[in-house]
């Protein structure tokens, strides 16, 4: 972990909450705020802090499913930044019941959640039983098949979610893009998330730096569909997300810590002025609106992630802290995970082992969300998340039930 940039982070926005504060005091927008004039904001940032919520699992899965070599660290990193947007996103709902409806999308993207902290712990477990090669081996067996789950689950969640806004909340958005370009915005901030994630813990990844570039121009394309499709897109979020990425051509933006932080901090800048604009569906009408008391929460909900990540991060630092922890650079194993001596070998379709994990769960998850879409009418929106539920259980519950009955093989053997 680099101390010195997170504590000059830490510190600079919690002095920049500190004045707009006083700010807010001063120009009496604090109490204006409190009292539910907030032009939408409040649920501007809830929309924002769901898709972060979504972003870093969802592009540890991708990684994971594409056989990408993706070490512990890494993998880690993104699905806590997850968890940690998931309980930002759950405090704005909570201080701002009254302006933030909570429909059905938003319950399947609480499943999510808690697919996403399966993952998680049993990379921990995984981690924490290294020295159990039985256990270790059983655990790596499940990782990839979770995945598999998850990413299909976490398409169908955004999907579902963006139809349901483009229903209820916003007709402008109604259309079969939208769902896509919902779906890419979030992959895109999981990138930009991962970059600043690796130069808090002192790593610069250029696979993944090559890859935010290439994503910045097909989220260019989609910017210009919009335009095509809708007549107009929200220009400063182009800038920002879009154009300001291409820095990273330059080798003195690219290799310098603060440079790459910068780009980083413009792209989740430029994802919050889109948030706005699927809202609100006025490119200024953030800049205009601003207020002390408006600037405090965005910086509150920043300063409360930080602190839950860092809090999480040292307290689990035995399970982060290893060597190997770059992408795709240089082979090996990191420490708590088991080599694949089978990853080589081709097998049908159907016969692979993997599949063989996976197959008798999504059975039964599928069976359960037809049980439940039949019983409640609910198809769309929780039908899908609660089948991936069931399936990730039943894949979570696979390595310890084949360590019992294979100590009970044993033990009959004697």
């Amino acid at each position: 972990m680099n101390n010195k940039v997170v504590t000059i982070v830490f510190i600079g926005l919690c002095l920049l909450l500190l004045l707009s504060v006083g700010g807010s005091f001063w120009d009496g927008s604090f109490d204006h705020f409190l009292h539910g004039a907030s032009w939408n904001f409040p649920r501007i940032m809830f929309v924002f802090w769901l898709g972060l919520s979504l972003a870093g699992v969802l592009l540890s899965a991708f990684l994971l499913v594409m056989k990408v070599k993706i070490y512990r660290r890494t993998s880690l990193l993104l699905e806590l930044s997850s968890l940690c947007s998931l309980v930002v996103s759950g405090a704005y709902a909570l201080l701002f019941s009254s302006s933030i409806e909570v429909q059905g999308g938003v319950f399947s993207i609480g499943i999510v959640g808690f697919i996403s902290l399966l993952f998680f712990v049993t990379h921990l477990v995984a981690a924490d039983s290294a020295e159990d090669l039985a256990l270790c081996k059983e655990l790596a067996k499940i990782r990839r098949p979770l995945a598999w789950i998850i990413l299909p689950t976490i398409f169908w969640v955004v999907s579902a979610f963006g139809l349901e806004y483009a229903k209820n909340e916003n007709l402008f958005w109604q259309g079969a893009f939208f769902p896509l370009y919902l779906v890419a915005c979030v992959f895109y901030l999981g990138l930009a998330i991962s970059i600043a994630l690796l130069s808090f813990e002192n790593y610069y990844n250029r696979l993944i730096a090559r890859f935010l570039m290439l994503c910045s121009w097909f989220m260019a394309l989609l910017f210009l569909w919009t335009i095509l499709l809708k007549g107009h897109a929200s220009m400063m979020s182009f800038v920002l997300s879009c154009a300001v990425p291409q820095l990273l051509f330059f080798e003195v933006v690219r290799e310098n810590l603060w440079g790459r932080l910068f780009v980083v901090l413009c792209i989740l800048f430029g994802g919050l002025l889109k948030c706005n604009f699927w809202v609100n569906l006025d490119d200024f009408h953030f800049f205009t609106n601003m207020t002390f008391a408006s600037a405090s929460i965005v910086l509150a909900g920043g300063i409360l992630f930080v602190v839950l990540f860092l809090g999480v991060r040292f307290l689990l630092s035995r399970f982060f802290e290893n060597d190997e922890i770059l992408m795709g650079e240089e082979s090996g194993n990191s420490d708590g995970e088991v080599p694949d001596g089978e990853e080589k070998k081709y097998y049908p379709s159907f016969s692979a082992p993997e599949f063989k994990v996976v197959r008798l769960p999504v059975l039964c998850g599928v069976l359960a969300a037809v049980a439940y879409g039949y019983f409640t009418s609910d198809w769309v929106n929780l039908a899908g998340p609660f089948g991936a539920y069931v399936s990730c259980l039943l894949v979570c519950v696979q390595p310890f039930m084949h360590l019992v009955f294979s100590k009970r093989r044993k033990e009959d053997r004697k």
